[in-house]
């Protein structure tokens, strides 16, 4: 039987005459969209800075930009890690997979994309195969990753872009093989280090990651036929409980995850596991009129594996209250919404914030009687006058439905000009010749700002 590995890396090589469903390249532009938002609002944090210091290749010469921005360059696999990590920095950027699949897809192919010259629709295709890649892999482990502290956008991040890259690239069925059994063993990120600036690095870290493979490959570094399937590979190693999927053959092409599980974006800044819980808050306190002294106490519940993500009880920083619901809680009913502006470090720390927390019994919800996970999360808000609020079963998150604003927020929160231009640019993704392109609109928008502000 076909390892794992090449059976992915034969659809690969033959990815390019692939006929692909409408919907799949209509998902790819917003998810290009929306990622590009974020990076630009996340270009402005701290971890951004740290990485533009000690990354090297800079100067006029080097074939990429740091967030689309011409004067500042790195080579490709430098400027993947600096974007990606700024596209992950916010904790704003959209999830499936129980991952966050463009903060490395995008990066990864925007760089090579910016160093080839390669056209809109090229990357479109790129960003459909690495998330079809990024599917097929996830739909053989039952069991959460998080489960056991792996991260698993750095975990399954590397092998999805690699494979993008390298379809990109025109890598034939054996070099694409290498690396992407190379990408297996690039891969890595733990949950210890969510709520500090070496999350974000995971994202960065595995979509430069993914260039560096197909680099070594192509330059004849050799690697296991199976890195990735084998019994002694990357998924089995990673799987919590060994119950991961070696031996059915995969379904690529013949199913479309970009179609029947299409990305959600974020409407909230933080983890993706408080959604449900802010959507119900925001919600009671609008038709309740909540205020925060109304409060005797409330009561949220999760499912296990999202509520371990939910590490911190008493945040003191932006960057910890992005995992802890009880900020979330506490933001919701105190502001009436969760933005980018919301996320401060004065604010976290105020008592108006801190005295909430004590008030916040934060639940986690145990496996079923039959031991499959809860489907549903909930919010009881008990009142001083006695009422008591129940939001129901949330069993999903709302949908977003703004991405032209969230974009141009996301854009004037970076300090970056070039909002509405960079969006029409991004819309029609699939007329652009030279991704290139996208560099030189930003600039024109830029000059054009500063001309008439």
């Amino acid at each position: 039987m076909k390892s794992l590995t090449r059976s992915i890396a034969e659809f690969v090589a033959g990815f390019s005459t692939a006929e692909l469903p409408q919907t799949s390249l209509s998902l790819a532009r917003s998810a290009f969209i929306d990622l590009v938002g974020v990076m630009l609002a996340g270009g402005v944090e701290p971890v951004v800075g740290v990485l533009e210091k000690t990354t090297r290749g800079a100067g006029a010469d080097a074939p990429c930009s740091l967030l689309l921005d011409s004067s500042r360059r790195r080579g490709a696999v430098e400027a993947a890690l600096v974007n990606g990590s700024a596209a992950h920095a916010l904790d704003y950027d959209d999830v499936q997979f129980n991952a966050h699949p463009s903060t490395v897809l995008v990066p990864a192919i925007l760089a090579e994309a910016e160093r080839i010259g390669a056209s809109g629709l090229q990357a479109l295709r790129a960003y459909v195969l690495g998330y079809e890649v990024w599917g097929e892999l996830r739909s053989r482990e039952p069991d959460p990753y998080h489960d056991e502290g792996w991260h698993p956008t750095a975990v399954m991040g590397t092998m999805a872009a690699t494979a993008a890259v390298a379809s990109l690239r025109g890598l034939d069925a054996h070099t694409a093989r290498a690396a992407l059994s190379i990408s297996a063993s690039f891969t890595g990120g733990v949950v210890a280090n969510f709520g500090s600036m070496t999350k974000p690095l995971h994202a960065g870290r595995a979509a430069a990651a993914a260039l560096q493979a197909c680099d070594l490959a192509q330059a004849g570094l050799t690697a296991g036929e199976d890195g990735i399937g084998a019994r002694d590979g990357l998924l089995a190693a990673l799987s919590p409980r060994g119950r991961v999927d070696l031996e059915s053959p995969t379904q690529l092409g013949a199913c479309w995850f970009s179609v029947s599980a299409p990305i959600q974006f974020k409407k909230y800044p933080v983890c993706f596991s408080a959604h449900r819980p802010i959507d119900a808050m925001l919600e009671l306190r609008q038709d309740h009129g909540l205020r925060a002294q109304d409060i005797e106490r409330i009561e949220v519940a999760v499912r296990g594996t999202q509520a371990r993500v939910l590490r911190f009880d008493r945040p003191r920083t932006a960057l910890e209250a992005k995992f802890s619901v009880q900020f979330a809680v506490a933001c919701a009913l105190l502001r009436g919404q969760i933005g980018l502006m919301d996320l401060d470090d004065g604010f976290v720390a105020s008592d108006a914030v801190q005295s909430l927390f004590p008030k916040i019994d934060f639940v986690h919800l145990p496996p079923n009687a039959d031991g499959t996970p809860p489907l549903a999360d909930r919010v009881v808000v008990h009142l001083r006058d006695g009422r008591r609020l129940d939001s129901g079963e949330l069993a999903a998150a709302k949908p977003h439905t703004r991405l032209k604003q969230k974009f141009i927020d996301c854009c004037r929160a970076g300090g970056d000009a070039r909002g509405e231009a960079l969006f029409d640019a991004l819309e029609r993704m699939e007329s652009l010749a030279d991704m290139r392109t996208l560099c030189r609109v930003g600039v024109q928008a830029t000059r054009h700002e500063a001309l008439t502000s």
